[in-house]
């Protein structure tokens, strides 16, 4: 894809959204990758308090603040689907399973 919006001039300077093409958990993408892997890996979210002050030992505030906003408060979501990939290039872009595969020797 990079390819493509490097040679066609129709996508200078635009901001492109890119997803995969399924919305996938932490747990998804942890799943995946141990599978892959063949390893025992498992994802255990904290609870807010306890990010925060893990975080605080040695982070400034206002970047712990913005963090919390970014990806807690709504700012930020990766769970939206899009189809760029495909109305670029004209191909569907790979699962994060399916990339976890391909890369499993350069993962270990």
């Amino acid at each position: 894809m990079a390819a493509t919006v490097l040679v066609d001039g129709d996508y200078e300077g635009a901001a492109l959204e890119l997803s995969g093409p399924e919305a996938l958990t932490p747990g998804d993408l942890v799943g995946a990758l141990a599978e892959a892997l063949r390893r025992p890996l498992r994802y255990e979210p904290l609870a807010v308090a306890d990010a925060r002050r893990a975080m605080a030992a040695d982070t400034p505030p206002e970047v712990v603040d913005a963090l919390f906003r970014f990806f807690s408060d709504g700012e930020f979501d990766d769970a939206g689907v899009v189809d760029t990939v495909l109305e670029i290039t004209g191909r569907r872009p790979r699962t994060f399973r399916r990339w976890v595969e391909d890369h499993a020797d350069e993962l270990r």
